[in-house]
């Protein structure tokens, strides 16, 4: 059995765990209101940038580039729809799934770096 034959069975129960304990927010969103789908449709593509790296630098910069445009401000954003649909169980239900603060604690630092990404014209 080759190498990658041998990890195929790993790899698809690996998906599989992936697609059946984590809801997809796309698809849970249809019935909620329009602020709330493109909040998690945001945060989904965040989450999937912050579970990213490369030991490749100019891999990582394209990483670092995607979670500066699409992770910032996303705290702020989920505890406003946090307060806004405080008394909506069904949104509040999606909105308590999500980590409350993903972002740097240094919010100065973070755009800075973020700044600096931009200045070097990283696409």
């Amino acid at each position: 059995m080759t190498r990658t034959a041998s990890r195929l069975p790993c790899l698809l129960f690996a998906a599989l765990t992936l697609l059946v304990c984590r809801p997809l927010p796309a698809a849970v969103a249809k019935e909620h209101p329009i602020d709330l789908r493109a909040f998690l449709e945001r945060r989904e593509e965040c989450d999937h940038w912050r579970g990213e790296a490369s030991p490749d630098k100019a891999r990582q910069r394209d990483i670092d580039r995607a979670v500066c445009r699409t992770c910032a401000g996303t705290d702020a954003q989920l505890a406003r729809l946090k307060k806004k649909y405080r008394a909506n169980d069904a949104v509040m239900d999606v909105l308590d799934e999500l980590e409350d603060r993903i972002e740097l604690p240094d919010k100065a630092a973070a755009q800075r770096f973020c700044r600096r990404l931009e200045q070097a014209g990283v696409p």
